[in-house]
């Protein structure tokens, strides 16, 4: 009977040894994965400037191409018009994979809440949030930072381009014009739209929140 204490107590010692193992293999995967759909994002983001980049220098080189100026306001119509489509799909996939990488941190806080439930003590030294409802997803000015800001530059001066084209005739003081009230209406909308997403997909994943960051905080640092 006395060695069945320290039998029991090795098993269990075993038993969280192998659960740390394997959740701290799962805790790379999740970090792998975050890594990997940002790189998409990225690459997404570096083709739509290039796209731009490449269809400005061609429309240049159409200028001193004589055939071709008679075409050039159906060159730039359309030009603009598949970048505007490529840009509105890319930035509907971007704010897709945003969502998904807030989940997959999401996932990881409850891994790091375990560490915490195991020994208290490092409760204070964790860098990271521990509750699986942070990082929030729908941010305040994400329309004026990172990849996001960037394809909505190129999705306004390309419905820009647009209005321009489709209005011609028109002098520069109406061609002015109406490049700024489209792009001011252009890029609210844009915004509206991004952060009725993000806003849609916290309200579908807060039914999956077990352990609110502030409830986890009262418990293991108060």
């Amino acid at each position: 009977m006395s060695d069945n204490p320290p039998k029991n107590l090795a098993e269990n010692d075993e038993i969280v040894k192998m659960s740390a193992d394997f959740l701290l293999s799962e805790f790379n995967s999740l970090q792998d994965r975050a890594i990997g759909l940002e790189g998409n994002k990225s690459n997404r983001v570096n083709f739509m400037l290039i796209l731009a980049a490449a269809s400005l220098a061609g429309i240049g080189q159409s200028l001193s191409i004589v055939t071709l100026q008679t075409y050039l306001t159906s060159i730039i119509f359309f030009v603009a018009l598949v970048i505007l489509v490529l840009g509105l799909f890319t930035l509907q996939h971007n704010i897709d994979d945003s969502g998904a990488i807030v989940i997959l941190f999401r996932r990881a806080a409850r891994i790091r809440l375990w560490f915490v439930k195991q020994n208290k003590e490092i409760a204070g030294y964790v860098a990271f949030q521990y509750g699986d409802d942070r990082p929030k997803m729908d941010v305040p000015f994400l329309a004026f930072r990172g990849g996001e800001a960037v394809i909505l530059v190129i999705n306004t001066v390309a419905l820009c381009a647009i209005v321009v084209v489709l209005s011609l005739p028109a002098t520069w003081v109406i061609a002015l014009a109406e490049i700024f009230v489209t792009a001011i209406i252009f890029w609210l909308a844009q915004n509206y739209y991004i952060h009725k997403a993000l806003q849609k997909g916290e309200k579908m994943s807060a039914k999956s929140i077990r352990y609110p960051y502030a409830k986890m905080f009262e418990k293991y640092e108060k």
